[in-house]
């Protein structure tokens, strides 16, 4: 679990880069009309955009961290 807490309180260094890069090959694919590639690097920059959302959302890391504890304690225990 602590692996998941380092990555959510840490999720602008890892989710924005992953945005950039998935939205930019996404679109150089989709030019070259492969779809099936463009496709998946646009899910990867959504996911990116989901995980930066969900950290605004929350309110910062620590506040990420304590809501995927109560989570993973109410679901998961």
């Amino acid at each position: 679990m602590q692996e998941i807490f380092y990555l959510a309180r840490h999720t602008p260094f890892w989710a924005v880069p992953l945005m950039v890069l998935g939205a930019e090959f996404g679109y150089l694919y989709w030019l070259k009309k492969k779809k099936l590639s463009a496709l998946f690097c646009l899910l990867i920059a959504g996911l990116g955009t989901a995980c930066v959302g969900f950290y605004m959302w929350a309110g910062g890391p620590e506040k990420t961290v304590k809501i995927i504890k109560k989570f993973y304690l109410y679901y998961f225990t």
